[in-house]
């Protein structure tokens, strides 16, 4: 097992190296948690509609690979 901490490198990993359709953002809107797929999610970002703050969990296959206030979680070696 590996460990990795960073919210922009977990994003990064996911969008350039992996398969971006295998993760799942869950973030906060307004009183909900909602989740999109990582695709949905980064263009709703780019357009400023929700930002990166809000985000609360990142999921590779039902697996969590990125949880807010998580200094480390610890993931598979292919996330490292």
């Amino acid at each position: 097992m590996g460990k990795k901490g960073s919210l922009q490198e977990t994003l990064s990993y996911a969008m350039h190296k992996d398969r971006a359709e295998l993760f799942t953002v869950s973030y906060r809107d307004k009183d909900k948690i909602k989740t999109d797929s990582l695709k949905d999610f980064m263009t709703k970002e780019e357009l400023s509609e929700i930002p990166l703050t809000r985000i609360l969990q990142i999921t590779r296959k039902g697996e969590v690979v990125w949880e807010k206030g998580q200094k480390q979680i610890k993931v598979k070696k292919s996330l490292v």
